[in-house]
């Protein structure tokens, strides 16, 4: 078996475990993968959803998993037990909608020793999430397949509360930046691009509000800035 880009990226990430959730799992490759390599002992693969479930089926039967890996239909992680929470796997979903379901179970996501997340969209509103609920950011690495990159981040609940950073620090993680992730010029360069476009959007309008353009182009240098020291 071999993974795509994106959960080879997710399963690097995951520590030695006795148990690993792959929530909304879809065909249940990774968790499968993780099984064969020797990374967990058990697996729950779950999904909200009957329609992927029955992929995780076959992927069970495929590679004889049946006595190593669950299938379990739910929402979130309301299928797992706190006890059943050692490592998380949260991917493939907008970064509000793993928010919420961090939130909605916050007693299990405080017990996993490890959380594997990757959100397709709102990646800025996860982090302010992460870091207003207790939730330390250990390992940050991008992702690229075709013409997507990805963010995958490894966060773990410590209780410490964030209060200060800087908006360029929803954009671009500090662990990339200090890691200076090969794929990290290209996030960024992306990030400029869309930034750019925000300005003159802002400019174009017949009253700019000048506050909101002020803030956006003090973005736009702190991602340039940083762009030039990697």
């Amino acid at each position: 078996m071999q993974l795509k880009e994106r959960l080879k990226v997710i399963y690097d990430m995951i520590p030695p475990c006795n148990i690993l959730s792959d929530i909304g799992t879809d065909h249940a490759l990774l968790p499968a993968y993780a099984l064969i390599n020797g990374k967990c002992k058990k697996a729950i693969a779950s999904d909200v959803k009957k329609g992927p479930l029955k992929s995780a089926e076959n992927t069970v039967r495929q590679f004889n998993l049946e006595e190593k890996m669950d299938l379990r239909l739910g929402d979130g992680l309301e299928p797992i037990s706190e006890e059943e929470a050692d490592t998380i796997v949260i991917a493939g979903m907008g970064g509000q909608l793993i928010s919420e379901i961090l939130q909605k179970s916050i007693n299990k996501a405080k017990k996993a020793n490890s959380i594997i997340i990757q959100p397709m969209t709102r990646q800025k509103v996860l982090r302010v999430y992460l870091w207003q609920h207790g939730f330390e950011i250990l390992d940050e690495a991008l992702a690229k397949e075709e013409d997507k990159l990805y963010q995958v981040l490894k966060v773990r609940y410590t209780g410490m509360i964030r209060k200060d950073w800087k908006p360029v620090n929803e954009i671009v993680g500090e662990k990339l930046a200090e890691k200076k992730d090969p794929l990290l010029p290209e996030w960024i360069e992306r990030e400029i691009k869309k930034q750019e476009k925000i300005v003159a959007g802002i400019k174009a309008a017949k009253n700019p509000d000048a506050q909101l353009l002020k803030s956006v182009q003090n973005l736009l240098k702190d991602l340039k800035d940083l762009l030039d020291t990697l």
